[in-house]
C-alpha cells in the first residue's frame, strides 16, 4: 500500500470516525493519569507521615529509656521525613504542564530526586558498613539490652507493615518514586530484624551460659561484642544493592540514555511502515525520564510524495502512537517529515 492510497473513501471515513475515539481515549487516559497521580500522592504522604511517627516515637522513647543510640536513631528518621516530603513536592509537579520557565515539563524532577533519594540511601549503608568494620577492628562493643529490645522490636513491625504497604502501590501504580520509598523502609526494617537476631544470639549465648555453662564467660562476652557488628556489615552491603541500581537506573535517565527495549521497538515500528508506505529513509532517538518517554523520529519521504491534507501525516503518527503502546500522557512524541536528507 502507498501513500497515496489513504485518500481513498475508506482511509478518510476511518480517519474521520476515529477522531472523536482518539479524543475520548485521551481524556480516559488523562482521567486515569490524574488518579493515579493522586492515589501516588496519597501513599507518599502516608510514607512521609509513617517516617515522622518513627522520629518522634524513637526520640521519645530514647529519652524515656536514657538511650543516645535510641535518640540518635529517631534523628536518623527525621532525614526520612525530608526525603518523602521531598517525594511529594515532586509528585505534584510531574504532571504538570508546561511553562515559560520549563518547557519541556517538569519530567526531569522525578529522576533528579530519586538519584538523590537513592544516594543518600547508599551513603547510610556505607556509613553503617564502615561503622561495623571500625567497630570489628576496635574489639566490638556491647549492645544495649532492655528498652533497645522493645524498641527495636516496635520499629521492626512498624517498618515492616510500611514496606508491605509502599510495595504493593509500587506493583499498581508503577512509581519509581514509591519504589524509592519502598527501599527506605525495606532497609530500615532489615537493619532493625539484624538488630533483633542480634538480641537474639546474645541471648541465647546467656541462657546458654546460666543453665548448662556450655560456653565460658570470657568466650561469651567477646562473642557477644562482635554479633552486632558482623550481622551490621554483612546486612550493610546486601541492603546496599539495590540503592546502587536505582542510582544507576535514574542517572542513565538523567544522561539521557536510549532505553534498549524501546529502541528496537521504534525500530521495528519504522521498518514496517517504511515497507508499507514506501519511506526512503528515516531516523529516530529514544530517552527516558523517570516514567516518560521521549521519542523523535524523521522521515525521508520519496521525492514524488506529495502529500494534500494534514491527515495523511497524522494517520501515520496516530499509527506509530499506538504501535509503541505507551499512554499518550506518559510519551512526548515528535515525528517530522523531509525530503531533504540533510534533516535526518
Amino acid at each position: 500500500m502507498n501513500l497515496f492510497a489513504l485518500f481513498s473513501p475508506k482511509y478518510g471515513t476511518s480517519i474521520r470516525n476515529n477522531k472523536p475515539r482518539f479524543s475520548a481515549l485521551k481524556n480516559t487516559f488523562m482521567q486515569d493519569s490524574i488518579q493515579a497521580n493522586q492515589k501516588e500522592q496519597n501513599v507518599l504522604k502516608v510514607s512521609m507521615f509513617s517516617a515522622l511517627i518513627l522520629a518522634i516515637f524513637g526520640i521519645g522513647f530514647g529519652v524515656f529509656v536514657k538511650s543516645m543510640a535510641v535518640i540518635f536513631d529517631g534523628f536518623v528518621a527525621l532525614i526520612s521525613v525530608g526525603l518523602g516530603a521531598l517525594s511529594v513536592i515532586t509528585s505534584r509537579y510531574i504532571y504538570k504542564e508546561d511553562d515559560d520557565i520549563f518547557q519541556y515539563g517538569y519530567v526531569r524532577f522525578e529522576p533528579m530526586v530519586n538519584l538523590f533519594k537513592s544516594l543518600v540511601l547508599v551513603f547510610v549503608c556505607v556509613y553503617a558498613l564502615f561503622n561495623a568494620l571500625q567497630s570489628l577492628l576496635n574489639g566490638g562493643y556491647t549492645v544495649e539490652l532492655g528498652g533497645a529490645v522493645i524498641y527495636s522490636l516496635c520499629a521492626f513491625l512498624f517498618c515492616a507493615f510500611l514496606y508491605f504497604y509502599t510495595f504493593f502501590y509500587t506493583k499498581i501504580l508503577e512509581s519509581d518514586l514509591i519504589r524509592v520509598d519502598s527501599t527506605e523502609w525495606k532497609i530500615d526494617c532489615v537493619l532493625y530484624l539484624g538488630t533483633l537476631i542480634a538480641f537474639g544470639c546474645i541471648y541465647s549465648l546467656l541462657f546458654l551460659e546460666a543453665r548448662f555453662f556450655l560456653v565460658e564467660s570470657i568466650t561469651l562476652e567477646k562473642m557477644m561484642h562482635y554479633i552486632d557488628p558482623i550481622l551490621l556489615a554483612i546486612l550493610s552491603i546486601l541492603l546496599c544493592i539495590t540503592p546502587i541500581r536505582i542510582a544507576i537506573s535514574n542517572f542513565k535517565d538523567l544522561m539521557m540514555v536510549a532505553p534498549l527495549e524501546l529502541d528496537e521497538k521504534i525500530t521495528q515500528i519504522m521498518e514496517d511502515l517504511s515497507a508499507e508506505f514506501g519511506f526512503s529513509d528515516y531516523d529516530t532517538h529514544v530517552a527516558k525520564s523517570g516514567r516518560f518517554y521521549m521519542v523523535e523520529v524523521n522521515i525521508l519521504t520519496q521525492k514524488n510524495f506529495k502529500p494534500t491534507t494534514m491527515q495523511e501525516f497524522d494517520f501515520i503518527r496516530e499509527r506509530i502512537e499506538k504501535a509503541l503502546e505507551i499512554p499518550s500522557y506518559k510519551i512526548w512524541l515528535s515525528v517530522s517529515f523531509t525530503a531533504n536528507p540533510k534533516w535526518l
